[in-house]
């Protein structure tokens, strides 16, 4: 089984992939191909990535460092919070046709994800493994298996 960070960074990854299929398509115009690609995205990362972390990955993490208030995880879950709203509003963007609001939004969520993957990468998921009795295997699966179904 691959390790739970390397699947998360991988995950990370196609769900950038998503997010720039949906930049692309407002930039052609193309607006349902735009709702599309962002509503895969969206799916991905809030139903599926976010999920596994806030409960899954956070609290073994919070387990193993003393505590639900860890100010890393604490701020982790904010930012979650933060980009749903921005994800909404990049979809009331698309449904208005507006290219313009939606590349701020864009550059300003690409910015928040990437501050956001940085420090998931670097200071959670590399100790997931002896955080997570399983070493993550449950996790992994369940990111793996809701890629496989979102692609289907």
């Amino acid at each position: 089984m691959t390790p739970i960070d390397q699947i998360m960074q991988q995950d990370h990854e196609r769900l950038d992939q998503l997010l720039e299929q949906s930049a692309h398509a407002v930039a052609n115009g193309t607006w349902q191909e735009a709702a599309h690609f962002l509503e895969t995205f969206r799916h991905g990362i809030v139903d599926g990535h976010m999920e596994v972390e806030e409960s899954t990955l956070f609290p073994a993490y919070e387990h193993q460092e003393g505590g639900e208030d860890h100010p890393l995880t604490a701020l982790l879950r904010k930012g979650h919070q933060d980009l749903r709203v921005f994800f909404e509003e990049m979809a009331e963007a698309i449904q208005n046709q507006d290219a313009e609001t939606f590349d701020d939004l864009l550059s300003t969520v690409q910015t928040i994800l990437k501050q956001h993957d940085t420090k998931e990468e670097t200071e959670l998921y590399p100790f997931l493994g002896a955080a997570l009795a399983d070493h993550g295997e449950a996790a992994g699966k369940r990111i793996l298996d809701f890629e496989a179904k979102s692609s289907s």
